[in-house]
């Protein structure tokens, strides 16, 4: 329709600049014209003669593309190729109905056909995949994949396909073969990112996932996990290096998580898990002063109990500066049952028996589980046998409370 009012336009510019030089031509002589027909005469000016030949001509050429497409409706071919196409239209209809209704194997007959039938057949031949893979009919998948490429436009919405299918078959190595080719060329896909991002995961490949999330998030800012998949995938990370076989001392370990440290966005050095993640680390590799300068910095701003609980590991720095952060903590939450823990054990460590008994009791009153057993164990060892049992008979009655009601055999 567009083609055709650009024609029009085109031929109606056309005739009135023939119009305009012809007028002017013929005001300079007018002539006559003489037309006789039998017993009849006519005379006319020339100027007046060509006017109407020129409206007559632009008359016909208006009419011929009016009825053009009228005349193309109302050929039998035309009518042909119409109800094909309708019924292919049904048919692709009908098929993703039985599709969503899980008739895998009519879904596929049917979007099959009208694959065949359809002048732009690719949402045809991705459902007859999606079909046969239900079906377990991996030819048929191929087959149906091999058609869907073949359309015009139809290579990466296939690949999508492909890529999907094989993380939903427990393949993500051949999902990110199938899509790092592509990264660069179609980086600006949502759908594509985050297909790559959920294979990296599924491999563990950490490092790649890192590289990728930044643009990601670039992409498609209003994704709701992000966040969560971009802090697993730094926990992985550290774990890797913390585990890394080619290291074999405490020293090349260390250094290679400080350099990871360092390379993870600010934002993230201030969640608490990946924090405490990383000063447990350095505690468990020597290196007790930085864990404690990673978990004494900005706890009071972003406080989380699993930092806390790092503490007690920390062999290299003196118990008695530990317990001192720890009791300023406790001004500020006396209640805090993980504080309270770790500073009885750090207490413990600094053999100040009387300060780790108080922490202890205080936690255990509030019914900690762990600080009972563990004032158990200190009154045991200081030959307070009946405190000892007095604190696992409150354990025990604490947990008994939560046991659901059973019947009992009767005491004898």
């Amino acid at each position: 329709m567009r083609r055709l009012v650009l024609w029009l336009i085109a031929a109606l510019a056309l005739a009135l600049a023939a119009g305009l030089w012809l007028g002017r031509l013929l005001l300079e002589d007018a002539g006559y014209v003489l037309v006789v027909y039998g017993q009849r005469e006519m005379e006319t000016s020339v100027t007046f003669l060509v006017l109407v030949l020129v409206a007559a001509a632009a008359l016909l050429v208006l009419l011929t593309l009016l009825m053009a497409p009228l005349w193309r409706l109302l050929t039998p071919t035309h009518w042909s190729v119409w109800r094909r196409r309708q019924a292919a239209q049904r048919q692709l209809r009908d098929g993703l109905l039985e599709l969503s209704a899980g008739h895998w194997q009519r879904a596929h007959g049917l979007l099959s056909s009208a694959g065949r039938r359809l002048d732009w057949p690719l949402p045809a031949w991705l459902a007859a995949a999606v079909a046969a893979r239900q079906r377990g009919d991996g030819e048929s998948v191929q087959q149906a994949l091999a058609q869907a490429e073949a359309v015009p436009s139809g290579r990466f919405p296939t690949l999508l396909v492909r890529a999907r299918m094989a993380l939903q078959e427990g393949r993500p190595h051949r999902a990110r073969e199938l899509l790092e080719p592509e990264r660069k060329r179609y980086g600006d896909s949502p759908v594509m990112l985050h297909l790559l991002a959920e294979a990296y995961g599924r491999e563990g490949n950490w490092a790649a996932l890192c590289e990728l999330l930044p643009q990601l998030r670039k992409v498609d800012p209003q994704a709701g996990n992000l966040d969560q998949r971009e802090q697993r995938a730094w926990l992985g990370r550290m774990r890797q290096a913390a585990s890394m076989p080619g290291f074999n001392n405490a020293a090349q370990r260390r250094d290679s998580l400080a350099r990871l440290w360092k390379k993870m966005p600010q934002r993230l050095r201030r969640v608490p898990s990946l924090r405490a993640q990383y000063a447990g680390y350095l505690a468990q590799f020597g290196d007790g002063p930085g864990a404690f300068k990673v978990v004494t910095r900005h706890i009071e701003e972003d406080w989380d109990d699993g930092l806390v609980a790092v503490m007690e590991a920390l062999e290299e720095v003196p118990p008695d500066v530990v317990l001192a952060r720890l009791e300023r903590w406790l001004v500020d939450r006396p209640a805090n049952q993980a504080v309270l823990l770790t500073a009885g054990r750090v207490a413990l460590k600094a053999k100040l028996w009387g300060k780790a008994r108080a922490f202890f009791e205080t936690a255990a009153a509030a019914g900690h589980a762990t600080a009972q057993a563990e004032l158990a164990r200190l009154l045991a060892a200081l030959g307070d046998e009946e405190g000892a049992r007095a604190c696992l008979d409150a354990r025990l009655e604490a947990l008994g409370a939560t046991l659901p009601p059973l019947p009992q055999p009767r005491p004898r």
